[in-house]
């Protein structure tokens, strides 16, 4: 059936991506087909029992008499297609799960290729406001991507999607109509000053806290057994209660609408590495609120700036993670996650061994890169040309995002071995945080040369995050 399908659609010009045939519990079959770089979802039905709007093909017939058509991905057919297949979102139902942020919506299935070779939950619709603004996106928008890539696959697991870093209702109540499965809050806006606030006006339920566990001892797995200090959780309190009573605001607007989503607590973006007793105060006061989060992103010790490796002490971060992960096991219900995870290949290893494999790792970014390699590998006046709008940009750029980097510390055109020159840690910043405006300038000459060469790029993005997932899961 594959080959006389291929065979029907190569003289419409369509490809067919064989892996993606699948068959309904009522018997219809679906597949993904493409034809000058724009994908579509394939039926094969005897009768018209599945009806999609927006068709690009009708008419061809195979010799078992079912007839194909073909359809654009729009939300009404998602709509109609998740009602037959398992494509919508669900929250994560294991140990461990992996974000794979996808800026361009190309490679979802590049991303499930790699992941499904470890045991991990993939999210692979992963998208912040932020990343949302840039690409010219929205949620549905990324969902369909996702999809697309779940269909092209022939995935038949679940996957997660994940609203990213939510800061506002805006966003929070679009990812909900979407079907997001995740919600990552980000509490960074509503954080205090200890110093600049009153005590005497925390609420009952934080002084029950600051009584009920100051003094207590964490057991963890290196040996240490440090003390929560009651000094130091009326510190956490003092800057935590007012986010907290934000999350607790977000949390039930979402529980108006939908049943069933996993929530992270984003505290990472803070100017301070998230100590024990803020772990332990933002856990107790949720869980007391009546809120089981399932996992919590603080901030660890050392650098985790974007698109290169772990900068800082190893030695500090490894003490960290244990005390962390001891607050995980005495509270329990939730898991750790790593931020900005995007290539910290020294330290997966270590953060794997002392969460005992339960964790979320976030990436975005990474993927972007790989796209860009691919670029510089075939089309080396284009990637010249994308560089010169990075530096152009990148004041800008650096508005959204945490990097060291200036401009002043790169060569005004690029260096002949293009391979070598983005390898460069400050070069993989400087296209990291540059997607946005490159999009803005050359989305169309971007988009076209990856659809031309779309097995190397899918090929070079499953590499890369089985690169990560091998340190994380190691033999």
């Amino acid at each position: 059936m594959i080959k006389e399908l291929a065979e029907l659609l190569g003289k419409h010009g369509f490809s067919l991506y064989p892996q993606s045939l699948r068959v309904t519990e009522d018997g219809t079959k679906l597949f993904v087909a493409r034809r000058a770089g724009q994908k579509a979802v394939g039926v094969l039905q005897a009768q018209r029992r599945l009806a999609l709007s927006s068709s690009v093909l009708e008419g061809v017939r195979l010799s078992s008499g079912d007839a194909a058509s073909l359809h654009a991905l729009t939300w009404e057919n998602y709509e109609k297609l998740k009602s037959v297949a398992p494509i919508a979102p669900s929250p994560c139902d294991g140990k461990a799960s992996f974000g794979t942020g996808d800026r361009l919506g190309l490679v979802s299935a590049a991303h499930l290729d790699a992941l499904s070779r470890y045991p991990v939950f993939p999210v692979i619709a992963q998208q912040s406001p932020r990343e949302l603004a840039r690409t010219r996106r929205d949620f549905r928008d990324v969902l369909l991507d996702a999809v697309m890539g779940v269909l092209e696959s022939g995935c038949a697991g679940p996957f997660g999607a994940d609203a990213d870093h939510i800061k506002d209702e805006e966003h929070l109540m679009a990812g909900a109509e979407a079907g997001y499965s995740m919600y990552t809050l980000d509490v960074s806006d509503w954080l205090q000053d200890p110093g600049a606030s009153p005590a005497d006006q925390l609420s009952q339920l934080s002084r029950r806290i600051i009584s009920d566990c100051a003094g207590m001892e964490l057991a963890t797995a290196c040996g240490e057994s440090p003390e929560i200090s009651e000094e130091k959780l009326l510190t956490s309190a003092l800057m935590y209660e007012k986010a907290l009573e934000q999350v607790k605001h977000f949390h039930g607007l979402l529980g108006g609408v939908i049943r069933n989503f996993d929530l992270e607590v984003s505290i990472d973006e803070s100017a301070r590495d998230t100590t024990p007793e803020d772990h332990l105060f933002v856990a107790e006061y949720l869980h007391r609120s009546g809120i089981d989060f399932t996992s919590l992103a603080p901030k660890f010790p050392g650098q985790f700036q974007k698109g290169v490796d772990y900068a800082g002490d190893v030695t500090a971060l490894a003490r960290s993670l244990h005390g962390h992960t001891a607050l995980c096991r005495e509270i329990g219900g939730y898991r750790l996650s790593l931020h900005s995870g995007s290539d910290k290949f020294s330290i997966y290893p270590l953060f794997a061994e002392i969460t005992e494999g339960r964790f979320h790792v976030k990436t975005s970014g990474t993927s972007w890169l790989q796209a860009v390699k691919v670029i510089a590998s075939v089309d080396a006046s284009l990637f010249r040309e994308l560089y010169a709008l990075c530096l152009e940009n990148l004041d800008e750029s650096k508005k959204a995002y945490h990097v060291s980097i200036t401009k002043e510390q790169f060569p005004a055109e690029p260096p002949d071995g293009l391979s070598a020159f983005l390898a460069r840690p400050d070069v993989r910043q400087l296209f990291h945080i540059s997607y946005g405006a490159l999009l803005d300038e050359k989305r169309d000459q971007i988009y076209d040369t990856l659809h031309r060469h779309e097995e190397e790029h899918c090929a070079s993005v499953a590499r890369h995050i089985e690169r990560h997932l091998g340190m994380l899961f190691p033999g």
